[in-house]
């Protein structure tokens, strides 16, 4: 074979190499636009369904049978409705749901399928309280399955009122950030309501992953669990800087006077995240005592702690005006900048060289 028949008969089986690949692709994409097309049908078949269920057709439930194996569907379509829809017209879509067996099919979603699909079976069934759910929903938090998934299964326990044991989310907390934020923070607030004394051990006990010991701290205070003023007194110092803001906030927001000197030995922390959060719990406490601590603050070289100083002087009253009054006519020209602004925003304006105030 010379080098030109090599040559044509390489292009020709690279061209059909491509025609084919082309065929394939072209060939998937209609097949994934028939699969849309009919998911669209069935999906507006099964909302006119539920729409004459809530109706109160009684015998518009029997068409809900030809859907039971499209479990994902289904379940998009309950959640649809039931953010849509109250009191007994809601009950009935939930019943008719239930009659044909889709609070089974939903916990047998959890284990297979798509990701997709799991996690909306998750949020269904939520409207399924019972210990068969909280089993389903419980197998999911061990170990290190999909975190999204995870996230689902804790807000639907809450849901149902059967919030995961303290331990069993700890360790969650400690292996991912998917329950970091709301999710987390919801259900150690529900967990740490219904046992106190195992949430401050576990915030005191140093083994306790420190993204989890951080959110427990800011569940307990606000819960407004005063109990937990001391334990957040020594989080405050702890080497984490997660857990020292949290700490902090809490304080904060139990304002409770034994937090004080935590806050104050807080104010000259390195951290101007902490600086300015100390700030702000110190103005939240109302601690006149440590006034000339957050005095300090407004020369601070970080202007958000700055601000948060002046915030904070300005919420003690009386005694606090007069103090940025007086560091309005400060030499420095920083901290004067910063006590004339608070004080303006008040309605407060120093005369120059007078330290009088309108």
């Amino acid at each position: 074979m010379t080098l030109l028949a090599l040559l044509w008969w390489t292009s020709l089986i690279l061209i059909t190499l491509a025609l084919l690949w082309m065929g394939a692709l072209i060939a998937a994409r209609l097949r994934r636009e028939s699969r849309t097309r009919r998911r669209l049908r069935d999906r507006d078949r099964l909302r006119r369904i539920c729409l004459a269920i809530v109706g109160g057709d009684g015998e518009a439930m029997a068409g809900l049978r030809p859907f039971r194996h499209r479990a994902r569907l289904m379940a998009e379509t309950l959640l649809g409705f039931e953010a849509l829809v109250r009191g007994t017209e809601r009950d009935r879509l939930i019943r008719a749901f239930d009659a044909v067996g889709m609070d089974a099919r939903f916990r047998t979603r959890l284990g297979r399928g798509s990701r997709a699909g799991r996690l909306v079976a998750a949020e269904a069934l939520a409207l399924y309280p019972s210990d068969a759910t909280a089993g389903a929903l419980q197998r999911l938090l061990p170990g290190r399955a999909d975190p999204a998934l995870k996230a689902a299964a804790v807000r639907s326990l809450i849901e149902i009122g059967r919030p995961p044991a303290l331990t069993l989310l700890l360790d969650g907390l400690g292996q991912d950030r998917t329950l970091d934020g709301g999710t987390g923070l919801a259900a150690l607030r529900r967990v740490t309501g219904l046992d106190p004394k195992a949430a401050l051990a576990a915030l005191a006990d140093p083994t306790t992953p420190p993204r989890a010991r951080a959110l427990l701290a800011e569940a307990i205070a606000a819960n407004g669990d005063y109990q937990a003023v001391d334990v957040l007194c020594r989080a405050a110092l702890s080497e984490g800087l997660d857990l020292r803001l949290a700490a902090i906030r809490g304080l904060g927001l139990l304002a409770h006077p034994a937090g004080v000197p935590a806050l104050v030995a807080a104010v000259d922390d390195a951290e101007w995240t902490v600086r300015a959060a100390a700030c702000e719990s110190l103005g939240r406490t109302g601690a006149a005592g440590a006034m000339d601590a957050v005095v300090a603050r407004l020369r601070d070289p970080v202007w958000w702690v700055r601000f948060q100083a002046a915030e904070a002087l300005a919420r003690l009253g009386p005694v606090g005006l007069s103090a940025l009054r007086t560091a309005s006519e400060a030499v420095d020209d920083t901290v004067r900048r910063v006590a004339s602004l608070a004080l303006a925003e008040r309605g407060l304006v120093v005369q120059a060289g007078t330290g009088a105030s309108r």
